[in-house]
């Protein structure tokens, strides 16, 4: 029996997100052609990573787990969205062994989910001012951990969506202004 993560240990909380987060997994799942995977769960709790899926070779659905860290009225839709997506896409593109190791992010994994969040960079650029203190990426096993003392490093209050659009488009105005200067040269 193989399953793709071990089941994070903890209790379910209740969403104080401002939007409700099942209608958008079902959403999300149907946009998705994933209707006939079965039922997909969807819990927030604390645990040791920003968000996975969790489910089983052989049996339909799976568990997206958030952790409480999203668990916030002013978290933005966009960005619950794309980490909703990124969970799913797993159902889609399941790991594979590559080089010897299995990967749970193959190459094919990134340009499906580069296609499926186009906003993916602005909803990176959030979590990364929102959780900075508190994340570490860990490319070597493909995920992002949540360190145990995230309640007391926790200290300013989280970034507004059109801050992070309005940054992200600044910097993409500025990125094709060097383009076009690099070229002319």
């Amino acid at each position: 029996m193989a399953l793709s993560r071990k089941k994070p240990v903890g209790y379910p909380e209740i969403s104080f997100l401002s939007f409700d987060v099942l209608d958008l997994l079902a959403r999300i799942k149907s946009e998705m052609d994933l209707d006939a995977v079965g039922p997909v769960a969807f819990s927030l709790q604390t645990m040791e990573t920003l968000a996975c899926i969790r489910w089983e070779e052989g049996k339909q659905g799976g568990d997206i787990f958030f952790h409480s860290l999203f668990n916030r009225p002013d978290v933005p839709q966009p960005v619950v969205e794309h980490v909703l997506r990124h969970e799913l896409l797993h159902l889609k593109i399941r790991p594979r062994m590559i080089d010897g190791k299995l990967v749970h992010h193959p190459p094919e994994f990134w340009e499906a989910e580069q296609a499926l969040v186009p906003w993916m960079s602005a909803s990176w650029g959030w979590m990364v001012l929102a959780f900075w203190e508190v994340i570490k990426t860990d490319i070597p096993n493909e995920c992002t951990w949540v360190k145990k003392s995230w309640r007391n490093l926790q200290k300013y209050p989280y970034p507004s969506w059109q801050m992070i659009l309005n940054d992200h488009e600044r910097y993409s105005n500025k990125q094709g202004q060097m383009k076009s200067l690099m070229e002319s040269l």
